[in-house]
């Protein structure tokens, strides 16, 4: 088996500003996710921006003329200014922005946040069971095209840490992937990756899920990131990877679960729907999860994953 180091993670840029974007349209989940967010930044010094797209679409739909258009405006801000004096109030020190912008949502959220150096957005989710309240949403736009992570945060969350990352493997490339970003977040935040894979039946891939066990394990004592490792059995977690990553994580009290949200092969309409990893964004009520959307499997420069 090889292990190829070389060049590691040159591929995977970490904004050097530490800015947290927080798109909002003032609902519940979204104010979710701006306390997470605000208790994030708290955690690891970084500032906030809380951004508030007007979709064009409403827009023309819904208003005649510019003065109406200015007041909405005008209204929005206002909004937003309310919610950063409650953020100061509790967190007199942060650093927060504000902004409103128009356009189609989920483009102005990746474009403000190339811009802005963003490192993380944070948003909320509505789903909860089924595909009906999430794809088409901003949120599942958003995880479909981000270049960089996406905490995905559904229910209220108090005082959130990140000392226990689940991280579950496949036998897919972009999974590499995804331990290239573990090693990346493991040494932002000081965590403890709990790397998962459940158990084949099947000889041929019970030895490549081992493989690939081993080769993630090597990867995390080369960085000096704290891991530990479990083969899920049927016996406990006898349902597909993305129920059991929740149960998994539900049992550790983990902080985040993170994902790839598509696999290697699928097409564009398909980068999200049908997958574990909508599943658990979908299903998980208690665990954030960190999204990142993969590059194409032949553009990391790290030689040779060893990954199948």
């Amino acid at each position: 088996m090889r292990q190829v180091y070389t060049n590691f993670m040159t591929d995977i840029k970490t904004p050097e500003d530490h800015i947290i974007l927080v798109p909002m349209d003032f609902s519940d989940s979204s104010l979710n996710a701006v306390y997470y967010a605000v208790e994030m930044a708290d955690l690891f010094d970084s500032e906030i921006t809380l951004l508030h797209v007007l979709s064009n679409s409403t827009l023309q739909s819904l208003f005649t003329n510019d003065s109406e258009i200015a007041l909405l405006r005008d209204k929005v801000r206002n909004k937003l200014e309310e919610t950063k004096d409650e953020i100061l109030a509790k967190w007199p020190a942060m650093r927060v922005n504000t902004m409103v912008a128009e356009g189609k949502p989920y483009k102005v959220i990746n474009r403000v946040a190339t811009e802005n150096k963003t490192d993380t957005i944070v948003m909320g989710t509505n789903g909860v069971n089924g595909m009906e309240t999430f794809t088409g949403s901003t949120t599942s736009r958003v995880l479909k095209s981000s270049k960089i992570p996406v905490i995905a945060v559904k229910e209220k969350q108090t005082n959130p840490k990140f000392d226990k990352i689940v991280l579950p493997i496949d036998l897919t490339k972009t999974s590499r992937q995804k331990i290239d970003w573990a090693v990346k977040i493991g040494m932002k935040y000081n965590s403890t990756i709990h790397i998962i894979m459940e158990l084949d039946n099947d000889e041929l891939a019970m030895k490549k899920i081992k493989a690939n066990l081993l080769q993630a394990e090597g990867i995390f004592k080369k960085y000096g990131i704290k891991y530990e490792s479990r083969l899920l059995d049927d016996h406990k977690y006898p349902d597909n990877l993305g129920k059991d990553t929740i149960q998994y994580a539900e049992e550790i009290g983990a902080d985040l679960i993170l994902i790839m949200t598509k696999s290697e092969t699928a097409k564009f309409s398909e980068l999200f729907v049908g997958s574990y990893a909508e599943q658990i964004v979908n299903s998980s009520q208690k665990t954030p999860v960190m999204c990142i959307n993969p590059k194409p499997t032949g553009a990391l420069s790290t030689g040779g994953s060893g990954f199948y």
